[in-house]
Protein backbone atom coordinates (compact mmCIF):
# COMPACT_ATOMS: atom_id res chain seq x y z
CA UNK A 1 0.00 0.00 0.00
CA UNK A 2 1.29 3.44 -0.94
CA UNK A 3 1.37 5.97 1.84
CA UNK A 4 1.29 9.70 2.09
CA UNK A 5 4.60 11.38 2.69
CA UNK A 6 4.48 12.46 6.30
CA UNK A 7 6.92 15.16 7.28
CA UNK A 8 6.91 16.04 10.96
CA UNK A 9 9.27 18.86 11.89
CA UNK A 10 11.51 18.64 8.86
CA UNK A 11 11.11 22.23 7.80
CA UNK A 12 14.54 22.20 6.16
CA UNK A 13 13.13 19.83 3.52
CA UNK A 14 11.07 22.75 2.26
CA UNK A 15 14.00 25.13 2.37
CA UNK A 16 12.87 27.11 5.41
CA UNK A 17 14.20 27.15 8.97
CA UNK A 18 12.54 25.32 11.81
CA UNK A 19 10.25 27.36 14.01
CA UNK A 20 11.13 27.88 17.66
CA UNK A 21 8.99 25.75 19.99
CA UNK A 22 7.67 28.85 21.70
CA UNK A 23 5.90 30.24 18.61
CA UNK A 24 2.09 29.83 18.68
CA UNK A 25 2.00 28.40 15.15
CA UNK A 26 4.41 25.65 16.13
CA UNK A 27 2.32 24.79 19.19
CA UNK A 28 -0.76 24.30 17.03
CA UNK A 29 1.29 22.26 14.57
CA UNK A 30 2.50 19.99 17.35
CA UNK A 31 -1.06 19.60 18.61
CA UNK A 32 -2.16 18.74 15.08
CA UNK A 33 0.62 16.18 14.72
CA UNK A 34 -0.43 14.54 17.98
CA UNK A 35 -4.04 14.28 16.79
CA UNK A 36 -2.82 13.01 13.42
CA UNK A 37 -0.79 10.24 15.05
CA UNK A 38 -3.80 8.81 16.88
CA UNK A 39 -6.11 9.07 13.87
CA UNK A 40 -8.12 12.09 15.05
CA UNK A 41 -7.98 13.74 11.65
CA UNK A 42 -10.78 16.26 12.10
CA UNK A 43 -9.12 17.67 15.21
CA UNK A 44 -5.79 17.61 13.38
CA UNK A 45 -7.28 19.65 10.53
CA UNK A 46 -8.58 22.23 12.98
CA UNK A 47 -5.13 22.61 14.53
CA UNK A 48 -3.35 22.71 11.16
CA UNK A 49 -5.67 25.54 10.12
CA UNK A 50 -4.87 27.44 13.30
CA UNK A 51 -1.16 27.03 12.59
CA UNK A 52 -1.68 28.26 9.01
CA UNK A 53 -3.64 31.28 10.21
CA UNK A 54 -0.64 32.27 12.32
CA UNK A 55 1.95 31.35 9.71
CA UNK A 56 0.39 31.25 6.22
CA UNK A 57 3.77 30.93 4.52
CA UNK A 58 4.67 27.48 5.84
CA UNK A 59 4.39 24.80 3.12
CA UNK A 60 4.80 22.02 5.65
CA UNK A 61 1.56 23.02 7.34
CA UNK A 62 -0.34 22.86 4.06
CA UNK A 63 1.23 19.53 3.14
CA UNK A 64 0.20 17.96 6.42
CA UNK A 65 -3.26 19.51 6.15
CA UNK A 66 -3.59 17.82 2.77
CA UNK A 67 -2.63 14.47 4.25
CA UNK A 68 -5.28 14.81 6.96
CA UNK A 69 -7.92 15.65 4.37
CA UNK A 70 -6.78 12.67 2.29
CA UNK A 71 -7.19 10.35 5.27
CA UNK A 72 -10.80 11.52 5.52
CA UNK A 73 -11.23 10.99 1.76
CA UNK A 74 -11.86 14.70 1.26
CA UNK A 75 -9.73 14.62 -1.84
CA UNK A 76 -10.57 17.98 -3.39
CA UNK A 77 -9.68 19.77 -0.15
CA UNK A 78 -6.48 17.73 -0.01
CA UNK A 79 -5.50 18.78 -3.52
CA UNK A 80 -6.11 22.43 -2.66
CA UNK A 81 -3.81 22.11 0.37
CA UNK A 82 -1.06 20.41 -1.65
CA UNK A 83 -1.31 23.10 -4.31
CA UNK A 84 -0.91 25.74 -1.62
CA UNK A 85 2.21 23.96 -0.37
CA UNK A 86 3.64 23.95 -3.89
CA UNK A 87 2.97 27.65 -4.38
CA UNK A 88 5.13 28.30 -1.33
CA UNK A 89 7.76 25.66 -2.15
CA UNK A 90 7.52 24.58 -5.81
CA UNK A 91 10.74 22.55 -5.79
CA UNK A 92 9.58 20.12 -3.08
CA UNK A 93 8.74 16.56 -4.09
CA UNK A 94 6.39 15.56 -1.26
CA UNK A 95 3.27 17.50 -2.30
CA UNK A 96 3.58 16.21 -5.87
CA UNK A 97 3.79 12.65 -4.56
CA UNK A 98 0.82 13.15 -2.27
CA UNK A 99 -1.18 14.64 -5.14
CA UNK A 100 -0.31 11.56 -7.16
CA UNK A 101 -1.83 9.37 -4.45
CA UNK A 102 -5.02 11.41 -4.47
CA UNK A 103 -5.36 11.25 -8.26
CA UNK A 104 -4.66 7.52 -8.08
CA UNK A 105 -7.50 7.05 -5.59
CA UNK A 106 -9.80 9.18 -7.75
CA UNK A 107 -8.89 7.12 -10.81
CA UNK A 108 -7.45 10.10 -12.72
CA UNK A 109 -4.42 8.20 -13.95
CA UNK A 110 -2.96 10.80 -16.30
CA UNK A 111 -2.79 13.34 -13.48
CA UNK A 112 -1.38 10.74 -11.11
CA UNK A 113 1.35 9.84 -13.60
CA UNK A 114 2.27 13.50 -14.07
CA UNK A 115 2.40 14.09 -10.30
CA UNK A 116 4.61 11.07 -9.59
CA UNK A 117 6.94 11.96 -12.47
CA UNK A 118 7.31 15.48 -11.09
CA UNK A 119 8.16 14.07 -7.70
CA UNK A 120 10.79 11.84 -9.32
CA UNK A 121 12.24 14.77 -11.24
CA UNK A 122 12.64 16.71 -7.99
CA UNK A 123 13.90 13.75 -5.96
CA UNK A 124 15.23 10.98 -8.22
CA UNK A 125 16.28 8.85 -5.24
CA UNK A 126 12.87 8.63 -3.59
CA UNK A 127 11.59 5.09 -3.96
CA UNK A 128 7.99 5.90 -2.99
CA UNK A 129 7.54 8.09 -6.05
CA UNK A 130 8.71 5.28 -8.35
CA UNK A 131 6.39 2.85 -6.54
CA UNK A 132 3.50 5.26 -7.07
CA UNK A 133 4.32 5.48 -10.75
CA UNK A 134 4.50 1.69 -10.88
CA UNK A 135 1.02 1.35 -9.42
CA UNK A 136 -0.45 3.78 -11.93
CA UNK A 137 1.16 1.89 -14.81
CA UNK A 138 -0.09 -1.41 -13.39
CA UNK A 139 -3.66 -0.11 -13.24
CA UNK A 140 -3.35 1.16 -16.81
CA UNK A 141 -2.01 -2.17 -18.08
CA UNK A 142 1.40 -0.78 -19.04
CA UNK A 143 3.24 -3.69 -17.47
CA UNK A 144 6.69 -3.02 -18.91
CA UNK A 145 6.74 0.54 -17.59
CA UNK A 146 5.35 -0.71 -14.28
CA UNK A 147 8.16 -3.25 -13.96
CA UNK A 148 10.78 -0.58 -14.65
CA UNK A 149 9.28 1.75 -12.04
CA UNK A 150 8.96 -0.93 -9.38
CA UNK A 151 12.45 -2.28 -10.08
CA UNK A 152 13.90 1.20 -9.66
CA UNK A 153 12.00 1.61 -6.38
CA UNK A 154 13.20 -1.80 -5.17
CA UNK A 155 16.78 -0.90 -6.08
CA UNK A 156 16.51 2.21 -3.92
CA UNK A 157 14.83 0.34 -1.05
CA UNK A 158 15.07 -3.48 -1.22
CA UNK A 159 13.09 -3.80 2.04
CA UNK A 160 9.96 -1.99 0.86
CA UNK A 161 7.15 -4.54 1.10
CA UNK A 162 4.76 -2.39 -0.92
CA UNK A 163 7.20 -1.97 -3.79
CA UNK A 164 8.06 -5.66 -4.02
CA UNK A 165 4.40 -6.61 -3.80
CA UNK A 166 3.66 -4.29 -6.70
CA UNK A 167 6.33 -6.01 -8.74
CA UNK A 168 4.85 -9.39 -7.87
CA UNK A 169 1.40 -8.22 -8.98
CA UNK A 170 2.81 -7.14 -12.33
CA UNK A 171 4.45 -10.53 -12.81
CA UNK A 172 1.13 -12.21 -12.03
CA UNK A 173 -0.64 -10.03 -14.61
CA UNK A 174 2.01 -11.02 -17.15
CA UNK A 175 1.43 -14.71 -16.42
CA UNK A 176 4.90 -15.11 -14.89
CA UNK A 177 3.52 -17.08 -11.96
CA UNK A 178 6.81 -18.53 -10.71
CA UNK A 179 8.35 -15.05 -10.63
CA UNK A 180 5.22 -13.69 -8.98
CA UNK A 181 5.28 -16.32 -6.23
CA UNK A 182 8.99 -15.86 -5.55
CA UNK A 183 8.56 -12.10 -5.38
CA UNK A 184 5.47 -12.17 -3.16
CA UNK A 185 7.17 -14.61 -0.81
CA UNK A 186 9.88 -11.97 -0.36
CA UNK A 187 7.17 -9.55 0.74
CA UNK A 188 5.96 -11.97 3.40
CA UNK A 189 9.50 -12.41 4.70
CA UNK A 190 9.70 -8.65 5.13
CA UNK A 191 6.16 -8.23 6.49
CA UNK A 192 4.65 -11.50 7.63
CA UNK A 193 1.15 -10.07 8.02
CA UNK A 194 0.86 -8.23 4.73
CA UNK A 195 -2.78 -9.00 3.98
CA UNK A 196 -2.71 -8.32 0.26
CA UNK A 197 0.49 -10.32 -0.21
CA UNK A 198 -1.19 -13.45 1.17
CA UNK A 199 -4.21 -12.89 -1.07
CA UNK A 200 -2.06 -12.44 -4.16
CA UNK A 201 0.01 -15.50 -3.27
CA UNK A 202 -3.14 -17.60 -2.85
CA UNK A 203 -4.40 -16.45 -6.25
CA UNK A 204 -1.09 -17.40 -7.87
CA UNK A 205 -1.23 -20.85 -6.28
CA UNK A 206 -4.79 -21.28 -7.53
CA UNK A 207 -3.71 -20.45 -11.09
CA UNK A 208 -0.91 -23.03 -10.78
CA UNK A 209 -3.35 -25.66 -9.49
CA UNK A 210 -1.61 -25.93 -6.11
CA UNK A 211 -4.79 -26.39 -4.13
CA UNK A 212 -3.34 -27.25 -0.72
CA UNK A 213 -0.95 -24.29 -0.72
CA UNK A 214 -3.72 -22.03 -1.98
CA UNK A 215 -6.09 -23.19 0.76
CA UNK A 216 -3.53 -22.70 3.55
CA UNK A 217 -2.54 -19.28 2.27
CA UNK A 218 -6.15 -18.20 1.81
CA UNK A 219 -7.00 -19.36 5.35
CA UNK A 220 -4.34 -17.10 6.81
CA UNK A 221 -5.42 -14.29 4.49
CA UNK A 222 -8.90 -14.53 6.01
CA UNK A 223 -7.42 -14.23 9.50
CA UNK A 224 -5.49 -11.14 8.42
CA UNK A 225 -8.52 -9.58 6.74
CA UNK A 226 -10.64 -10.15 9.85
CA UNK A 227 -7.99 -8.71 12.17
CA UNK A 228 -7.03 -5.72 10.00
CA UNK A 229 -9.60 -3.41 11.65
CA UNK A 230 -8.82 -4.86 15.08
CA UNK A 231 -5.14 -4.12 14.55
CA UNK A 232 -5.82 -0.51 13.67
CA UNK A 233 -8.13 -0.07 16.65
CA UNK A 234 -5.70 -1.72 19.07
CA UNK A 235 -2.72 0.30 17.86
CA UNK A 236 -4.64 3.56 18.14
CA UNK A 237 -5.91 2.57 21.59
CA UNK A 238 -2.41 2.21 23.08
CA UNK A 239 -1.38 5.51 21.54
CA UNK A 240 -4.32 7.18 23.23
CA UNK A 241 -3.96 5.21 26.49
CA UNK A 242 -0.22 4.58 26.92
CA UNK A 243 -0.61 3.45 30.55
CA UNK A 244 -3.35 0.87 29.95
CA UNK A 245 -1.94 -2.61 30.53
CA UNK A 246 -4.98 -4.33 29.04
CA UNK A 247 -4.62 -2.28 25.89
CA UNK A 248 -1.13 -3.64 25.30
CA UNK A 249 -2.32 -7.14 26.14
CA UNK A 250 -5.09 -6.84 23.54
CA UNK A 251 -2.67 -5.51 20.95
CA UNK A 252 -0.42 -8.47 21.65
CA UNK A 253 -3.34 -10.84 21.01
CA UNK A 254 -3.91 -9.29 17.59
CA UNK A 255 -0.20 -9.42 16.74
CA UNK A 256 -0.04 -13.07 17.75
CA UNK A 257 -3.01 -13.96 15.55
CA UNK A 258 -1.15 -12.28 12.68
CA UNK A 259 2.07 -14.26 13.44
CA UNK A 260 3.97 -11.18 14.54
CA UNK A 261 5.51 -13.03 17.46
CA UNK A 262 8.19 -10.56 18.52
CA UNK A 263 5.68 -7.69 18.48
CA UNK A 264 3.20 -9.77 20.48
CA UNK A 265 5.83 -10.64 23.08
CA UNK A 266 6.96 -7.02 23.37
CA UNK A 267 3.39 -5.88 24.02
CA UNK A 268 2.68 -8.60 26.57
CA UNK A 269 5.84 -7.60 28.41
CA UNK A 270 4.77 -3.97 28.27
CA UNK A 271 1.40 -4.93 29.76
CA UNK A 272 3.12 -6.87 32.53
CA UNK A 273 5.43 -3.95 33.28
CA UNK A 274 2.35 -1.80 33.81
CA UNK A 275 0.40 -4.41 35.79
CA UNK A 276 2.32 -7.43 37.05
CA UNK A 277 -0.91 -8.98 38.40
CA UNK A 278 -2.56 -9.22 34.98
CA UNK A 279 -2.77 -12.99 34.68
CA UNK A 280 -3.95 -12.98 31.08
CA UNK A 281 -0.86 -11.06 29.95
CA UNK A 282 1.42 -13.63 31.59
CA UNK A 283 -0.63 -16.43 30.04
CA UNK A 284 -0.54 -14.83 26.59
CA UNK A 285 3.21 -14.34 26.89
CA UNK A 286 3.53 -18.03 27.63
CA UNK A 287 1.30 -18.87 24.68
CA UNK A 288 3.49 -16.79 22.36
CA UNK A 289 6.63 -18.53 23.61
CA UNK A 290 4.87 -21.88 23.28
CA UNK A 291 4.07 -21.20 19.63
CA UNK A 292 7.76 -20.50 19.08
CA UNK A 293 8.60 -23.81 20.84
CA UNK A 294 10.45 -21.97 23.60
CA UNK A 295 9.16 -24.42 26.17
CA UNK A 296 11.06 -23.29 29.26
CA UNK A 297 10.10 -19.65 28.72
CA UNK A 298 6.51 -20.70 28.12
CA UNK A 299 6.38 -22.69 31.36
CA UNK A 300 7.84 -19.78 33.33
CA UNK A 301 5.25 -17.38 31.91
CA UNK A 302 2.37 -19.80 32.54
CA UNK A 303 3.56 -20.23 36.12
CA UNK A 304 3.49 -16.45 36.63
CA UNK A 305 -0.03 -16.42 35.23
CA UNK A 306 -1.03 -19.01 37.85
CA UNK A 307 0.71 -17.03 40.56
CA UNK A 308 -1.64 -14.18 39.66
CA UNK A 309 -4.69 -16.43 39.23
CA UNK A 310 -4.57 -20.02 40.44
CA UNK A 311 -7.95 -20.76 38.81
CA UNK A 312 -6.79 -20.13 35.25
CA UNK A 313 -7.55 -23.57 33.86
CA UNK A 314 -6.04 -22.99 30.44
CA UNK A 315 -2.67 -22.12 32.01
CA UNK A 316 -2.73 -25.37 33.99
CA UNK A 317 -3.54 -27.28 30.80
CA UNK A 318 -0.83 -25.61 28.76
CA UNK A 319 1.84 -26.18 31.40
CA UNK A 320 0.90 -29.85 31.31
CA UNK A 321 1.20 -29.82 27.51
CA UNK A 322 4.66 -28.20 27.77
CA UNK A 323 5.89 -30.88 30.17
CA UNK A 324 4.49 -33.62 27.92
CA UNK A 325 6.19 -32.11 24.88
CA UNK A 326 9.50 -31.82 26.71
CA UNK A 327 9.18 -35.33 28.16
CA UNK A 328 10.23 -34.10 31.58
CA UNK A 329 8.63 -33.66 35.01
CA UNK A 330 5.57 -35.65 34.06
CA UNK A 331 4.46 -35.67 37.67
CA UNK A 332 3.96 -31.92 37.35
CA UNK A 333 2.20 -32.47 34.03
CA UNK A 334 -0.20 -34.85 35.78
CA UNK A 335 -0.89 -32.36 38.57
CA UNK A 336 -1.65 -29.51 36.18
CA UNK A 337 -3.74 -31.68 33.84
CA UNK A 338 -5.85 -32.90 36.75
CA UNK A 339 -6.24 -29.33 38.00
CA UNK A 340 -7.34 -28.13 34.56
CA UNK A 341 -10.16 -30.69 34.27
CA UNK A 342 -11.23 -29.99 37.84
CA UNK A 343 -11.51 -26.27 37.10
CA UNK A 344 -13.11 -26.72 33.66
CA UNK A 345 -14.69 -30.20 33.62
CA UNK A 346 -16.52 -29.76 30.31
CA UNK A 347 -13.47 -28.76 28.26
CA UNK A 348 -12.69 -31.68 25.94
CA UNK A 349 -9.14 -30.53 25.17
CA UNK A 350 -8.21 -30.60 28.85
CA UNK A 351 -9.42 -34.18 29.19
CA UNK A 352 -7.33 -35.04 26.13
CA UNK A 353 -4.24 -33.58 27.81
CA UNK A 354 -4.97 -35.66 30.93
CA UNK A 355 -5.42 -38.74 28.74
CA UNK A 356 -2.02 -38.18 27.14
CA UNK A 357 -0.09 -37.79 30.39
CA UNK A 358 -1.88 -40.73 32.02
CA UNK A 359 -1.05 -42.89 29.00
CA UNK A 360 2.63 -41.97 29.21
CA UNK A 361 2.69 -42.67 32.96
CA UNK A 362 0.85 -45.97 32.56
CA UNK A 363 -2.21 -44.88 34.53
CA UNK A 364 -4.54 -46.99 32.42
CA UNK A 365 -7.79 -46.61 34.35
CA UNK A 366 -7.49 -42.84 34.60
CA UNK A 367 -6.46 -42.67 30.93
CA UNK A 368 -9.60 -44.60 29.87
CA UNK A 369 -11.77 -42.33 32.02
CA UNK A 370 -10.16 -39.22 30.52
CA UNK A 371 -10.62 -40.59 26.99
CA UNK A 372 -14.31 -41.24 27.65
CA UNK A 373 -14.80 -37.71 28.97
CA UNK A 374 -12.93 -36.22 26.03
CA UNK A 375 -15.11 -38.07 23.53
CA UNK A 376 -18.31 -37.16 25.35
CA UNK A 377 -17.59 -33.45 25.56
CA UNK A 378 -16.30 -33.36 21.98
CA UNK A 379 -19.65 -34.74 20.78
CA UNK A 380 -21.51 -32.04 22.72
CA UNK A 381 -19.64 -29.35 20.79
Amino acid sequence: MLKYAIIFILFSAFGIPALPDSLPAEKHYRNASAYHTIGEFEQAISEYKKAIALDPKSPIFYNRLGIAYSELKQYDAALDAYQAALVLSPMTAEPHYNMGLVYLKKGIFSNATEAFERAIALDPNWEDAYAGLGEVCLKQGDFQKAVRAYEKAALLNPKSAGTILGLGKVYAKQGRLDDAITTIEKVIKIQVDNTEAHYQLAQAYIKQGKREKAAATMAFFKVLRQTDPLLQEAEIWVKRHPDDARGYNNLGIVYLARHRFSDAIANYKRAISLDSTLATAHYNLGHAYHKQEKINLAIAAYQKALAADTTLAIAHNNIAVCYIESGSELDKALFHARTAVRLAPTEANYWDTLFQVCTVLGLEDEARHACTKQEAYSREK
